[in-house]
């Protein structure tokens, strides 16, 4: 099987799994699922820690991984929140996008560390990665003296606008989507990023930059994660240090369901996005079954996860015989 023809299995699978879900919802819920307001509201909660699995999925194709994404979706979102505060209290625009400009720099910068610390230093990326989201979480914590930081109110009406019926961050992540899908399937970028994920010293030999590829895929993780944290401030209306620690977990589950390996070289940002939405699809499912307790979700997760890579695990073993 050729890589592009697995890949695009990747995506159909989980495209297929979504329209199950789909009919298996509405036969089972009926007008308690498919509504309007119930898909604006999946929309609207997936697009944060989607965003950020898209970052991650950038990084497992380089054979890494990125730990932060959700502290640095906090720490960026804290940053904007004092900025706007101090700047722009009754909502003036100039100071809301002042803010809004010096958190994506901050996660770009975030990132470019990530990506300094796997690809010059050589430092595991798990390593790295889980050594920054602790240093992340200390900058937030000692930016917000370990309490809440409430955005301004002319902020909060972002995440709940609505264009042509749909919710203005599900476009978003669209639009996010369709970019890095055109960058990871149809650039040079996007093979040398593949290339280092399979052999990174066959790419170093075949004259990539290897450094400038995995710095590159780390900093787009932490612009995402930049994006993920303005977004949660505004829908959320306040950001906390601890924010969001559970979609660790759920970004790496979206990116191995979405055909990413985490030995790297391989996935594809269409699987990875269907994924998102299938897993908010299957939370949104849960929350209209009033005796499913939410606590059973994460262990949910984490059998889908272990499952998962079972599956892929004796898949490729399969293979290789």
């Amino acid at each position: 099987m050729s890589k592009r023809t697995r890949l695009d299995s990747d995506f159909l699978r989980m495209l297929i799994i979504l329209i199950a879900l789909l009919i298996f919802a509405g036969v089972t819920r009926g007008s308690a699922f498919m509504s309007v307001l119930n898909f604006q509201t999946i929309g609207k909660q997936l697009t944060e820690y989607g965003l950020m699995a898209l970052g991650l999925a950038m990084a497992m194709i380089t054979g890494g991984i990125d730990l932060s994404t959700v502290y640095i979706a906090n720490l960026c979102g804290a940053l904007a929140a004092l900025m706007m505060k101090s700047m722009a209290p009754q909502g003036q625009i100039g100071g809301i996008l002042l803010a809004c400009g010096v958190a994506l720099i901050v996660g770009l910068i975030c990132g470019g560390l990530n990506g300094f610390l796997v690809s010059v230093v050589k430092v595991p990326p798990m390593l790295a990665t889980l050594g920054t989201y602790e240093l992340f979480y200390g900058i937030t914590i000692v930016l917000s003296n370990g309490k809440s930081i409430t955005s301004i109110a002319a902020f909060k009406k972002f995440a709940s606008t609505m264009v042509f019926k749909v919710p203005l961050p599900f476009i978003i992540f669209v639009v996010a989507a369709i970019i890095l899908s055109i960058i990871v399937s149809a650039t040079p970028f996007g093979r040398r990023l593949h290339l280092v994920g399979v052999n990174a010293k066959a790419a170093a030999f075949s004259g990539v930059n290897n450094v400038k590829v995995i710095t590159m895929a780390y900093m787009t993780s932490g612009l995402l994660s930049a994006i993920a944290g303005l977004i949660s401030l505004s829908r959320v209306a306040s950001v906390k240090a601890d924010f969001g620690s559970s979609y660790v977990m759920m970004t790496i589950l979206i990116a191995v369901l979405g055909g990413c390996d985490p030995n790297g070289g391989w996935g594809e940002i269409p699987g990875v996005a269907t994924a998102v939405i299938v897993l908010q699809v299957i939370s949104a499912y849960l929350n209209t079954i009033p005796w499913i307790n939410n606590y059973y979700r994460q262990a949910l997760y984490g059998l889908l996860l272990l499952g998962f890579m079972t599956y892929k695990y004796y898949r490729v073993k399969g293979r290789r015989r």
